[in-house]
């Protein structure tokens, strides 16, 4: 059983170097595609869409609150 769990702890570790190497070649690359986008926007967007969506899910809790309220008065 040992045997076994050493092997796939191997193999991970194997796996992991493998895949972080190919990264670490593929960052200057990276860099360029990411310099070429200008995130200031789709960071403000995101931003946008998030405030809309709590904004809903809080209309929504409000008037199940509102509800209850008028079903126990």
């Amino acid at each position: 059983m040992k045997n076994i769990l050493k092997n796939k702890l191997l193999v991970a570790g194997v796996l992991t170097a493998s895949m972080l190497s190919g990264q670490a070649m593929a960052a200057g690359e990276v860099d360029a595609i990411f310099a070429a986008i200008d995130l200031s926007s789709i960071a403000a967007s995101v931003g946008a869409v998030g405030v809309l969506i709590i904004g809903i899910a809080m209309v929504m809790k409000a008037i199940t609150l509102g509800k209850r309220a008028v079903d126990k008065a």
